[in-house]
């Protein structure tokens, strides 16, 4: 007998890919509302009459008593305030908005009536997204066992046409929790980034998630005591890359793997993300997060710590007016009065089409070109 072909699956419709971690407004308001309808059209909502929540609504926008005011003018019913800024950053570091220590974090959910295994919903107020995915990462390592975001935040939820309230804060009975989990499976050190830099990491990559110009040393508000550029080897995609601008909500699943991979992201290595002061780097790390990938981490530190410390670091600027010297001659140090791409003396240029690859030179009395 003439053996059959074996079939394949074609589909007739492109299939549906469900974000992990992320909660749509429509679920959310069906949670929430009662549907008015003529016909078939909805035309107005009702908050349910002795409304329990399935969901903790949590408004965690970093902002400070800024976003506390803007949360009691508007958010989403049913939702209490997470001050962010002040309750969820060690105060004792002299870097901002460093990682919480575990006693911050036990005490800021605790007062808001929290418990390890509730169903958490975070958002943020418009263009906050960082926010929301900052404080997945913290409670999510700290071993809070169902936390989400929700796509688009208060700026879809308002646009998608559900009604908002002014915001309450919580004032129930405070939660209990005994302990919390060692985060640091989910962070990486400014140790390890260095090793990463000088090369002796060949089975990582790094993502910087600021925007180009920061990354290429043209950042107008570093802080105090940094100094411009970048980690050798990273990767910059902007954290906006993987947000719609239009309404705040990520983009879809091929797109946000479209464009790690347009970026030439090896996914048999591992992967970390930092950005100015780790926050917007969690951005990047939600967008792993929605493509299942695992085993990621934070450099929570970021370029505020690493530009800070006497660490290798590529910086681009403008092309210095000069024509650059033969490959591996040494030539004098860079006068303080000549224009040049450095900012000091000691750095190593690689001329790249316009413009120059400043790397400070740690080893040698005199700059050089290096391949």
């Amino acid at each position: 007998k003439k053996e059959m072909e074996p079939l394949v699956y074609q589909p007739q419709y492109q299939m549906v890919y469900k974000k992990p971690k992320i909660v749509s407004t429509k679920t959310i308001a069906r949670s929430l509302f009662i549907e008015e309808r003529t016909f078939c059209f909805v035309t107005g909502y009702y908050l349910k009459p002795f409304i329990k929540n399935e969901f903790k609504l949590i408004d965690c926008t970093m902002g400070g008593d800024s976003a506390h005011q803007s949360f009691h003018e508007t958010s989403i019913p049913t939702s209490v305030f997470l001050d962010t800024t002040n309750l969820l950053c060690d105060r004792t570091s002299k870097y901002p908005n460093t990682y919480p220590t575990k006693d911050q974090v036990i005490s800021a959910m605790q007062d808001l009536g929290m418990e390890l295994n509730d169903t958490i919903v975070l958002y943020s107020q418009p263009h906050r997204d960082s926010s929301m995915t900052r404080v997945y990462h913290i409670l999510s390592s700290y071993g809070f066992t169902d936390v989400s975001v929700l796509d688009g935040g208060l700026l879809k939820f308002t646009q998608d046409g559900y009604p908002t309230a002014p915001g309450v804060d919580y004032s129930g009975e405070k939660s209990v929790i005994a302990d919390l989990k060692d985060p640091s499976s989910h962070l990486i050190k400014m140790d390890e980034i260095v090793e990463f830099a000088l090369g002796k990491r060949p089975n990582m990559q790094l993502f910087d998630l600021r925007d180009s110009e920061s990354f290429n040393g043209r950042d107008p508000n570093l802080y105090p005591g940094c100094r411009q550029g970048h980690v050798p080897g990273a990767i910059n995609i902007p954290a906006d890359s993987f947000v719609n601008a239009s309404d705040d909500s990520f983009k879809k699943f091929n797109e946000i793997l479209e464009i790690f991979e347009a970026h030439g992201a090896d996914w048999t290595k591992q992967t970390v993300v930092m950005c100015k002061t780790g926050v917007s780097a969690t951005i990047g790390y939600m967008a792993l997060v929605f493509i299942d990938h695992v085993g990621m981490k934070l450099y929570d530190g970021s370029w505020t710590e690493y530009g800070s410390n006497d660490t290798p670091s590529y910086q681009l600027a403008p092309a210095a007016p000069f024509a650059p010297v033969a490959p591996f001659a040494p030539v004098a140090p860079f006068s303080s009065s000549a224009q040049s791409v450095a900012p000091m003396a000691q750095y190593v240029l690689i001329p790249q089409g316009d413009y120059y690859i400043a790397i400070k030179n740690h080893k040698d009395a005199y700059p050089f070109y290096k391949q």
